[in-house]
């Protein structure tokens, strides 16, 4: 009989509980966030800055093994949290506001990587079927970045009700919708870049699941 030292079954854990954290906290950052954020208030920068830690912390033992990747995504993250509490302070430039969101988006799609590179590693299908579902609400909160983003560049390229929006709530419920191909219709994309874009995500929105499932059934 083989002998395993605990250290190498936590080792081996590790992956699988940072994944299980990892979709907790997107799941709480889908559907609390948006509650707390509406009241640009204390309490919603502390969540906030809160999930950005979590983020990071989940992902901790999948970027072991890349030095690189790892000091990207813990720099970054210390960045984000910096910058989350400069935007709340009065009289900050709006530039400011714009540079924490494109480093959020930038953020999200690093963690986007990681999923992926994780995904088609060799490891258990257990990890990565928690891989593919973070991925999945990953693509959803990366694009409610950069359609907030879009609008701050060309105001009016989303409309709701006649009326333009931009509070990132709202591109985040319009962004799930996107991608689950559900069209509401409530928030509609006016400019060609934001029509782009929006093709591209329910593009992503019905291939995503079949590729990730047929790679499954296909093992």
């Amino acid at each position: 009989m083989s002998f395993r030292s605990p250290l190498t079954l936590f080792s081996r854990a590790a992956p699988n509980r940072s994944l299980g954290l990892l979709l907790v906290i997107l799941n709480s950052s889908i559907v609390v966030a948006p509650m707390v954020s509406a009241h640009q208030s204390i309490v919603g920068t502390a969540f906030s800055c809160l999930m950005i830690a979590g983020l990071v912390q989940a992902l901790g033992s999948l970027t072991e093994n890349s030095r690189r990747a790892c000091f990207w995504l813990k720099t970054t993250g210390l960045a984000i949290v910096a910058l989350r509490i400069l935007v709340e302070v009065p009289g900050s430039p709006q530039w400011l506001h714009l540079f924490t969101l494109m480093v959020s988006m930038m953020f999200h799609l690093c963690m986007m990587l990681i999923l992926i590179r994780h995904l088609y590693s060799p490891q258990p299908q257990s990890e990565k079927l928690l891989a593919a579902i973070n991925f999945y609400l990953l693509t959803g909160i990366t694009f409610s970045y950069i359609y907030l983003i879009v609008n701050l560049f060309s105001p009016g390229a989303f409309d709701l009700a006649n009326e333009n929006i931009s509070s990132w709530p709202c591109y985040l419920y319009f962004s799930f919708v996107t991608l689950t191909t559900l069209g509401y219709g409530d928030i509609l994309p006016l400019s060609s870049l934001a029509q782009s874009l929006v093709t591209l995500e329910a593009v992503i929105g019905v291939l995503s699941p079949t590729v990730m499932i047929a790679r499954f059934v296909g093992k």
